[in-house]
């Protein structure tokens, strides 16, 4: 599990440094603030070696086709040329490892025997330390809706690796009367089809944005074996009412299958839920981390479980 994540010079981040993280990070601040900017520097850091940053631009943003232009040359602070941004993460358990980002050679600490140079755009991308051994296999959930076809696609692993029960058993909290999941093709593509009891099965794109969105989940967390989860927004598209049930099923996902959650979010029913769940469980797994513009650099704070009692007793804006 990661434990410490430090910036500078990347994007809104000039020098950031944030520890103590939990299984479940939850990222909260104003608009403009960098919650999606930390969502990628984990990415980054995080990315398989061989497809290191690769798929960036198009994890949480509308990029456009020009890569280079609409984001490569805007990820580095104050698009500098001069400057190189970096990216260091720590492990409880493992080997500390990194990423810069530069417009030439690599900066000191990133060069080691066997690791080559990863053209991003303009930029050029070196990495040191044992990210290869930490085994992190990390997915990202942006605002945008899924292809459909892909997700039919990609549900066979959840079938293939037995985990079909557990996932439909997961979505039962938010719709009861579902019976089961199934990949079917009465088209020209296959697509998923769920069984709530109604005279045929039904796409899943009818089922509304909150159960696709858990879909896509819970199903990366069983088939993919994921062991890190970024989340944007990850209220959208979900009623308050059923917030805390799927945080539980989070917490739980987090506990048993050593998955780590990072999620931004602008809702304080999503934060209220977020603490209501986690105090469910026999310790308080969650880390409020607000992010401030303060100058020109953006800086972050942890919210404890006894910090966001006295928020709530006092009613301050934590959003």
């Amino acid at each position: 599990m990661l434990t410490e994540i430090k910036i500078k010079n990347f994007r809104g981040f000039k020098d950031l440094s944030i520890g103590s993280l939990k299984p479940v990070n939850l990222i909260i601040g104003q608009n403009n603030t960098g919650k999606t900017g930390l969502l990628e520097a984990l990415a980054l850091v995080l990315a398989d070696p061989l497809q290191k940053g690769g798929n960036l631009p198009q994890l949480f943003r509308v990029t456009g086709a020009d890569w280079n232009e609409n984001f490569w040359k805007w990820v580095v602070y104050n698009k500098d040329p001069k400057t190189g941004a970096t990216i260091w993460a720590k492990m409880n358990d493992g080997p500390d490892f990194g990423v810069c980002l530069t417009h030439g050679s690599p900066l000191n600490g990133f060069i080691a025997p066997g690791r080559e140079r990863i053209q991003l755009g303009t930029l050029a991308l070196w990495s040191t330390g044992g990210r290869e051994t930490a085994g992190l296999r990390t997915v990202s959930f942006s605002t945008c809706p899924t292809d459909p076809t892909q997700d039919a696609i990609d549900y066979n692993r959840v079938v293939q690796r037995r985990g079909k029960k557990k996932v439909e058993d997961m979505l039962k909290t938010v719709e009861p009367s579902l019976e089961s999941i199934e990949t079917l093709q009465t088209g020209k593509e296959p697509l998923l089809y769920a069984d709530v009891g109604l005279r045929e099965m039904i796409p899943v794109t009818q089922m509304g944005q909150c159960f696709n969105r858990l879909l896509d989940i819970y199903s990366e967390i069983v088939a993919a074996e994921a062991k890190v989860l970024l989340i944007d927004e990850i209220e959208n598209g979900i009623h308050h009412s059923v917030l805390e049930t799927i945080w539980l099923g989070l917490f739980h996902a987090a506990r048993d299958a050593g998955v780590q959650i990072f999620a931004t979010t602008h809702s304080w029913e999503c934060i209220l839920a977020a603490d209501q769940a986690a105090r469910k469980g026999e310790q308080y797994d969650l880390n409020l981390i607000r992010l401030d513009r303060v100058e020109d650099n953006i800086k972050a704070t942890l919210i404890d479980s006894q910090a966001l009692d006295t928020a709530k007793d006092l009613h301050w804006e934590m959003r």
